[in-house]
């Protein structure tokens, strides 16, 4: 959460300790706009391009082998 604020969200690390500090974020994990619900966005979409990478290359795997 840390990294993503300082370097997807540009905050400045007292500005991260401030939010940290506050527990402004605690009670927002339902709000779509939140800085939780962006780290999240981000890290599932990290995930779903890894996964389809692994896809793309075991499909391609079975490509190169079959002369």
């Amino acid at each position: 959460m840390i990294k993503f604020l300082l370097k997807d969200k540009g905050m400045t690390i007292n500005g991260v300790k401030n939010i940290l500090k506050s527990n402004i974020n605690s009670l927002d994990d339902y709000n779509s706009y939140s800085l939780k619900a962006d780290y999240h966005k981000k890290l599932i979409k990290d995930k779903g391009k890894k996964i389809l990478k692994s896809i793309k290359k075991i499909k391609s795997y079975g490509k190169k082998n079959s002369y």
